[in-house]
């Protein structure tokens, strides 16, 4: 299990883990008849009983109570998970291919590591080829380093450049998604042999029709790697020497043919069961019929399928038999009512076509390219090219494909019942005159050399696709007054393109427009604003379209609009509507994209800071946004406004370095955390779910997801807190390698301290377990009891080396309680790489146990998965609660908002109540005068007099500190006696609050001093307010500067908490003969104020002249 690296999970049937690691019961039976069978080989016997200890100890799955069913399930989906495997889609009902696929297997298997081996899977078509391949495929892929399933290799190979998407598939396959760009078939030859030389593939190429393709496709002399297996199916009989490849990979004996037979009758009758009436059996009424189904198929599988995007496929071999039908029409080509390929050219070769040709299909560059290799007599094309004289007696024709065919002559006398026109490659700049189009429904005259379609207005009214895409030609659009039921018109890669008809504000039933790469193209009419059913506008890579027009928010309908590699805002005429630029501080606007869109896509846009908006609000359905290959730096608050998005692309965002909390995640956090069973918790950063949603691939700078992850450098925590947080007395700060497998980027820097899901952590160069660590193992996995004392957090300490570059694997680390069958497991985003090959590193954890149920003597095991690691020592250590000091002490550094008054000169918080700090948190603050919340760190507020903080510290850190606490809103005190002087103090106190949703409290906390001695009562209102998360709690804690006699000794003194929020504590502590700074009562008494007033303006005057800022807000301190 060691030496093979394999990955293992135990499954624990009707038996208990701990039976299988202690052996009693039936297994210590087992052992004492094994080791009274092996007397002279007891050291067998012994290793088999620490195998089984060791496997007891994985964590593995145990049926316990569940139904087999479900169990089962669960082990499938955790094997999948495990090999990040997607299995290929298999009809559900399998009739008659178990033998076949048998055989297949074995073949697969026999000297698998050794030998490289093809097969051919060959039949008529129809015969369930591709079906048998894809469970073999499916059955045998885990036991290859790298494997690749090729679809459809025939037809796709005929399409344009589908020899490349297919070489593009195959290396992306083989590489894990990590293909490079390649530009011609025979870049791609060297790249896919570049892949298949160093690793053990499994290829299958499906439906391959000749042997020409495969060369062109994969090269030939392929040097694939010792134990790689090629399956191919076909109609035709291929073997592995007639590739060439022998010579380089030694096949001998592995080249083998598979044919598959038709069905019995009885297969057949069962598998028509299956699919017609979702049973094994027939009801006698229906047994007649249902024979002569099976009778009038063959022997063959069904022929009709849907596939992914939900379309009816029609297998070829329904086509054939279309096509036979239709030659048996007539044995005169000239008088079938459709004709292709070489049929068609011969009808218009020798004009021998009649009125009852209704549908016509000639491809002629296909035809030379690819039919002519099958074609026994060679294609005798005329002369002097062909001629429209040929479609003369055609005058029933409706559907007609003309693809890269010059016609001479005149079109008056063609066919006018024309519905369906497919012209690829026109020759003409213009449609001839006398063409008679007016009943088209569909125009397709892609890569035509037409320069403007038609030369006045023509008037189509049925047309509703008109396709003019890659028409390199093409200066100007064509009128479009007498196209009232166009619904599409695509204008794709119309390079030359400088001008769209005005007149395309009359197409009020059109839905899609297409202008993508018109790169001559520099504005757009004002009256495509009139497009009121328009919902897809694809203006990307249109390079010189700087403007567009303002009558865009018109445009109700339109949902999807893409503007990618536009010059838009790189030219600063970015759309004036949206670009409402008022100054750099206050960014723009985009008030006036219309409210409809649900996908918006600025990629590649030269989108800076200052250009992203402060106001979304009126995009509230977009659903997906594209801002990849930008120069942002970071995302502004208001991307929080669009509450519905459930697609955010920030690829290749090179300055991109935080993304705030967004609605997007709130899902994929819940599913980050899902308990996978009552026994296992995984935790793992929300983005390994959010891949499809989020993408930031290639974000190089990214150092923060608000909520997720967070990497601060090293040498922002203080050693203190280094000490605290990995258990060790220094940090090598040598730079390291860190690889994110969020955006698939390697950085070089100084020690990085990764906070995600609750857990910190970081890499560093090292060789070996610091001093100071409990428990030492030399393997991936240590177990150790749990004292009595609780415990706060564990630390964790694994040398590694790199066995594999990064790949889908993430690292990942569990501790489970043996005790109580319980499992967390955490899965990083982030992995350091060693320099070299060999050297080590220190993976330092800090995992507090918040969520976790231990008790004083469980077993606990940590376990480091070995898959990308291999793991040299593994250290662990854990911090009684007891044991845990905090310290006061206020650094009087506060970070956040600028608007806070944190430049409050140092002599101002001299009577602030000393905070410790509790690791690297953010609160939630509330700001009810601007209506907005922030997430922040812990902010300190000086409001006239009064200082506040909002923090996450657990409320025993407080309660050791105030003398009086009450687990209620309201708290009671004396003022101790002072011998008759008068008292300065300071009064301070925190309060616990906890809420159960995230939403925001419309009414102001406030708390309430009552002196009941003298009658005197402060009430203080904040409009700032810390919002604790949901089931969470926060810390108000509050600082409030009594002077004079407002607080003399032997005063009762009662304190209340006002707030929407519940008040779970509230403690108060009083500090006496405070050195209270003296400014604020410089101000004397003016005429007419109080005292209150006074020491309201005064203390104002001084906090303004101090901060040099306006007044933000007159804070509420009433005195009565």
């Amino acid at each position: 299990m060691k030496s093979s690296q394999h990955v293992v999970l135990p499954v624990f049937y009707d038996v208990d883990p701990g039976q299988v690691k202690k052996q009693t019961g039936s297994y210590a039976e087992a052992f004492a008849r094994h080791e009274e069978s092996f007397g002279s080989e007891l050291n067998k016997v012994h290793k088999w009983r620490a195998a089984l200890k060791e496997v007891a100890d994985l964590a593995g799955m145990v049926l316990r109570d569940r139904h087999e069913s479900q169990f089962i399930q669960d082990i499938v989906n955790q094997v999948q998970n495990k090999l990040h495997l997607t299995a290929l889609y298999v009809p559900p009902y399998l009739v008659g291919v178990d033998t076949l696929i048998t055989r297949i297997n074995w073949w697969l298997n026999q000297d698998g590591h050794t030998k490289v081996g093809i097969a051919t899977i060959c039949g008529i078509g129809g015969i369930g080829k591709t079906t048998i391949a894809k469970v073999v495929y499916n059955q045998n892929v885990h036991g290859f380093e790298g494997h690749s399933f090729l679809a459809n290799v025939r037809e796709t190979s005929r399409d344009c450049n589908g020899l490349l998407r297919l070489q593009r598939q195959l290396i992306s396959d083989i590489l894990k998604g990590k293909a490079h760009k390649i530009y011609n078939t025979d870049n791609g030859i060297n790249r896919i042999k570049e892949a298949v030389c160093c690793r053990r593939v499994l290829l299958v190429l499906d439906d391959v029709e000749d042997l020409e393709t495969v060369r062109k496709l994969i090269g030939s002399q392929v040097p694939f790697h010792p134990g790689s297996k090629i399956i191919i199916t076909s109609r035709h009989r291929f073997v592995g020497q007639t590739f060439g490849l022998e010579a380089s990979s030694g096949f001998a004996d592995l080249s083998k043919m598979f044919e598959v037979k038709e069905l019995n009758f009885n297969e057949s009758l069962q598998l028509f069961n299956w699919y017609a009436l979702g049973c094994n059996s027939v009801p006698e009424s229906l047994m007649e019929c249902a024979g002569s189904l099976v009778r009038q198929c063959g022997g063959l599988p069904s022929l009709l399928t849907i596939n992914e995007k939900n379309k009816l496929m029609m297998h070829q071999m329904i086509r054939d038999m279309g096509r036979e039908i239709i030659r048996q029409e007539s044995p005169d080509i000239g008088e079938r009512s459709r004709l292709w390929h070489k049929d068609a050219l011969d009808v218009i070769r020798e004009k021998t076509g009649s009125r009852k040709i209704k549908c016509l299909a000639l491809d002629l560059q296909g035809l030379l390219e690819n039919k002519s290799k099958r074609t026994a007599t060679t294609l005798n094309l005329p002369k002097h090219g062909m001629e429209t004289e040929a479609f003369e007696k055609m005058q029933r024709l409706q559907l007609l494909q003309l693809d890269h065919v010059k016609l001479k002559g005149d079109f008056k006398d063609f066919p006018k019942s024309l519905i369906w026109l497919r012209w690829h490659g026109f020759p003409m700049q213009s449609l001839p005159a006398d063409f008679d189009i007016r009943r088209l429904v569909a125009l397709d005259m892609r890569y035509s050399n037409l320069k403007r379609v038609w030369k006045d207005k023509e008037c189509v009214p049925n047309l509703k696709i008109l396709n003019l895409n890659h028409s390199h030609s093409l200066l100007k659009t064509p009128n479009f007054s007498g196209l009232p039921s166009l619904e599409k018109l695509m204008l794709k890669d119309c390079i030359k393109l400088v001008e769209v008809d005005e007149s395309i504000g009359e197409l009020k039933m059109l839905t899609f427009l297409n202008l993508k790469d018109c790169r001559s193209l520099g504005k757009l009419p004002r009256t495509i604003g009139s497009l009121v059913s328009l919902e897809e506008l694809i203006l990307s890579g249109c390079s010189t379209l700087d403007n567009v027009p303002k009558e865009l928010h018109d445009m109700k309908s339109l949902k999807v609009l893409n503007l990618d590699g536009t010059s838009i805002y790189q030219t600063r005429l970015w759309l004036p509507y949206l670009l409402l630029k008022r100054s750099k501080d206050l960014g723009f606007s985009w008030a006036y994209l219309p409210r409809s869109l649900v996908k918006l896509s600025l990629e590649s846009c030269r989108l800076t800071d200052d250009a992203m908006p402060h106001d979304l609000c009126n995009l509230a359905s977009l659903k997906s946004l594209n801002l990849s290959r930008n120069l942002i730096h970071s995302l502004p608050e208001s991307i929080k406004q669009l509450t519905k998005l459930d697609e955010l692309l920030l690829n290749c965002c090179t300055e991109l370095r935080l993304i705030p909390k967004l609605p997007i995640f709130s899902n994929s956090k819940e599913a980050a955390f899902k308990t996978q069973s009552p026994f296992t918790r995984t935790i793992i950063s929300c983005f390994f779910f959010t891949s499809k949603q989020c993408g930031i691939f290639g974000c190089e700078k990214l150092t923060e997801v608000q909520d997720t992850f967070k990497l601060e450098p090293i040498e922002n925590f203080e050693a203190q807190e280094i000490k605290r947080l990995f258990n060790v007395d220094s940090i090598n700060k040598s730079q390291v390698q860190l690889y994110s497998f969020l955006i698939d980027r390697t950085r070089v820097a100084t020690p990085q301290v990764l906070q995600e899901c609750g857990i910190i952590s970081t890499f560093v160069a090292g060789s070996e377990v610091p001093v100071g660590f409990k428990h030492i193992s030399n393997e991936h996995q240590i177990s150790f009891s749990l004292p009595k004392e609780k415990i706060h957090w564990f630390n964790l300490c694994i040398v590694f080396s790199i066995k594999s570059q990064p790949s889908d694997f993430v690292p990942s680390v569990c501790i489970s309680n043996e005790t109580k069958k319980m499992t967390w497991n955490y899965g990083t985003s982030f992995i350091g790489v060693p320099k070299r090959n060999g050297n080590t590193m220190l993976w330092l954890i800090h995992w507090p146990t918040t969520n976790f149920e231990l008790e004083g003597g469980d077993l606990v095991s940590c376990t480091v998965a070995p898959i990308l690691l291999s793991i040299r020592k593994l250290g662990v250590t854990y911090e009684l609660e007891e044991n845990i000091a905090y310290q006061h002490g206020f650094t009087h550094s506060f970070p956040g908002d600028e608007d806070a008054t944190r430049n409050s000169q140092m002599d101002l918080t001299k009577g602030l109540l000393s905070l410790g700090s509790y690791e690297n948190v953010k609160v939630q603050v509330c700001n009810y005068f601007q209506e907005s919340t922030v997430i922040t760190s812990p902010q300190v507020l000086y409001d006239y007099g009064i200082i506040t903080a909002f923090h996450p510290m657990p409320f025993e850190h407080y309660g050791r500190y105030f003398g009086h606490h009450s687990g209620k809103a309201e708290v009671s005190i004396s003022v101790p006696l002072n011998s008759g002087r008068k008292t300065s103090c300071l009064l301070n106190s925190t309060i616990v609050l906890s809420t159960n949703d995230d939403r925001t409290f419309e009414f102001l906390p406030c708390l309430e001093v009552v002196n009941e001695t003298k009658g005197t009562k402060w009430t203080y209102s904040k409009h700032f307010m810390g919002i604790p998360e949901t089931k969470n709690t926060i810390y108000w804690v509050i600082s409030w500067n009594f002077r004079g006699r407002e607080l003399e000794s032997g005063d009762s003194v009662s304190l209340r908490v006002v707030s929407d929020l519940c008040v779970l504590e509230f403690g108060v502590d009083l500090v006496y003969d405070h050195e209270l700074d003296h400014r604020p009562n410089s101000f004397h008494l003016l005429s007419g104020m109080s005292k209150c007033c006074n020491y309201l303006l005064g203390t104002f005057i001084y906090v303004l002249a101090t901060t040099h800022r306006s007044l933000y807000r007159m804070q509420c301190l009433v005195k009565y």
